[in-house]
């Protein structure tokens, strides 16, 4: 019987994160420089602030991956909680934003996540729209 630990549940969540952005055709922080991109674009970024320019743009990070099923003395699951803020130009009402939030939820939850909407605020120091979406998946 394998122990699931916690450094394995979030390499697996952070990389199932990642591929569900470049899914939805986000471009990842860490390839900006190679990739040709409008600032219509997404990016997003592993638990790290954006750069200073203002555009649209997520962070990631993971909260907890508490252990959620013991055998034992063997950890046999594990829940990955993860916290994503998405940034935008354009209001909550606006199509852009409203098509973004579905197409994320939509391929996290195929993917087997839990999606709860937390908090949508306007940032008025960056004139952003800021929506929390809360995620969480077991693994086994």
């Amino acid at each position: 019987m394998k122990n699931l630990t916690n450094s394995g549940v979030r390499a697996k969540g952070k990389k199932q994160l990642a591929r569900i952005f470049k899914d939805c055709r986000f471009i990842d922080a860490l390839m900006i420089e190679q990739i040709a991109h409008s600032p219509d674009d997404f990016i997003f970024y592993y638990n790290k602030a954006r750069d200073g320019t203002v555009g649209n743009y997520i962070i990631y990070e993971v909260i907890s991956s508490e252990a959620a099923y013991r055998s034992d003395d063997r950890v046999m699951g594990r829940g990955f909680f993860s916290q994503v803020d998405v940034f935008s130009v354009n209001s909550f009402e606006s199509k852009v934003m409203r098509d973004t939030l579905e197409k994320i939820e939509t391929k996290l939850t195929a993917a087997g996540f839990e999606v709860e909407a937390g908090s949508e605020d306007y940032e008025s120091d960056t004139r952003l729209y800021h929506q929390v979406l809360y995620v969480n998946k077991l693994f086994f």
